[in-house]
């Protein structure tokens, strides 16, 4: 079982990655500003952080770099995801330290095997 962080401001797409991954026996934690998914990675230590590009307070890649900067969760897989076709995004996140870069929607199978992939039995440092 792997502990997930999602920080989306999508009341509607948290519902769903959360009852998503559930479903596959995680669990998961919901943030819907950068600010509480800065807090909630340093406090809970989760095994993947999923983050979305846009968000009230910040940008997904300042974000990010945060996330990369606090020793609590620059261990941690951080994967972005976003709606939005965005030039050079995915360039852009993967310099800063993100696994991978998805577009939403995330299908269902896509979503379980991205935590597979990178929750596979590794601890978090």
């Amino acid at each position: 079982m792997a502990l997930i962080l999602f920080i989306d401001d999508d009341p509607l797409a948290l519902e769903t990655m959360t009852k998503a991954v559930q479903v596959f026996g995680h669990q998961a934690l919901n943030a819907s500003s950068g600010q509480q998914g800065l807090e909630l990675a340093a406090q809970q230590r989760p095994d993947i952080i999923f983050i979305d590009m846009r968000l009230p307070d910040m940008d997904g890649l300042t974000l990010l770099k945060r996330l990369k900067e606090q020793p609590a969760s620059a261990g941690i897989p951080i994967l972005v995801l976003s709606a939005g076709p965005e030039l050079d995004a995915a360039e852009r996140v993967t310099a800063a330290g993100a696994r991978a870069y998805l577009c939403k929607p995330i299908r269902l199978q896509t979503l379980i095997d991205t935590i597979q992939q990178y929750t596979s039995g590794e601890p978090n440092p």
